[in-house]
């Protein structure tokens, strides 16, 4: 047990930044923050409802329930030299329905239509590198309160991933394993099913951050079977049900990783989702020094989310 008045340091593997655990932080006023059911835009002028598509863009993909438009305010463009796509994925055509509420069904059609565009993309011979993501509530950066995600293709590889693929190569050439296939979850899993586990990392940056995995070795999200689609759209769903049953409200993002089309990265790079919680703000010291601090200690944080009773 972590005594209130110490901290435990550790250092993130995969991103090298240390997060300093303190537990006494929960109890500070506003650390957990409740404003991701703000409705910013009422439905009469919301231009992802329905009713409202003269507002967007011409969609590149539409079923009647799931549509995907370009981003009206993109930070890439096929015209420029910053060469990319930003589309938006209007998950739903009810305004107030939420991840949470999809049926089995919507959820799946849900990952086999952001499967699809990621593919499409990926085609794209300008294309470098796909990111899938999803901001929920104003804490995580939505500007519009209709459930939808983002997905963007970019003329470069980011640093991030570029670091991520540098560190799972150095991990595998001295193991001969990859890394999130030999990792042990000890007491840190929230859920599993037939192809998926969800975890909390035992040097998580954030509180209740979750991260979910394939229990195959998969790379990419272009390589997922129906099945494996079907059960990552009910695990990614009911991990979020989990995290809003103990805090109501919360915003959140989610972030979808999958090996760069063109690196040769298919064995020691393990496809995984992230879901970041935005509990409190980075300040001072996480701008300054690039460390983090984490009030819920991780074996705590699953045990908590393990422990809800879900429909």
């Amino acid at each position: 047990m972590l005594d209130k008045n110490k901290t435990m340091i550790k250092r993130c593997f995969l991103t090298g930044e240390y997060v300093f655990y303190a537990t006494d932080r929960a109890k500070r006023p506003h650390s957990f923050k409740k404003d991701s059911n703000i409705r910013l835009t009422p439905k009469e002028f919301c231009p992802f409802c329905p009713q409202n598509s003269c507002m967007t863009p011409e969609p590149v993909y539409d079923d009647g329930l799931i549509k995907i438009v370009p981003n009206k305010y993109p930070f890439v463009h096929t015209n420029e030299e910053t060469y990319g796509v930003h589309d938006v994925v209007i998950d739903t055509d009810s305004h107030d329905q939420r991840l949470t509420d999809f049926s089995d069904e919507h959820i799946f059609r849900l990952m086999t239509v952001l499967k699809n565009r990621f593919i499409q993309l990926e085609k794209d011979e300008k294309s470098r590198y796909v990111q899938i993501f999803k901001n929920q509530g104003m804490d995580a950066g939505a500007s519009q309160s209709h459930s939808h995600w983002q997905i963007a293709s970019l003329p470069v590889i980011p640093l991030k991933m570029e670091h991520l693929l540098q560190v799972l190569k150095g991990y595998y050439d001295e193991h001969k394993v990859c890394y999130f296939c030999n990792l042990d979850f000890g007491t840190r899993i929230v859920e599993e099913n037939d192809s998926f586990i969800t975890y909390i990392p035992a040097d998580g940056k954030f509180p209740y951050g979750m991260d979910i995995l394939p229990k195959c070795h998969i790379s990419s999200i272009r390589d997922f079977k129906d099945e494996e689609l079907r059960d990552f759209g009910i695990i990614l769903r009911n991990s979020i049900k989990r995290l809003i049953a103990i805090r109501p409200d919360i915003s959140y993002n989610i972030c979808i990783y999958s090996a760069p089309k063109e690196e040769k990265c298919s064995d020691y790079f393990h496809f995984y989702t992230q879901i970041i919680p935005r509990i409190g703000h980075m300040a001072g010291f996480e701008f300054s020094t690039g460390c983090y601090i984490n009030s819920v200690l991780p074996e705590r944080g699953a045990e908590e989310l393990r422990n809800v009773k879900i429909d």
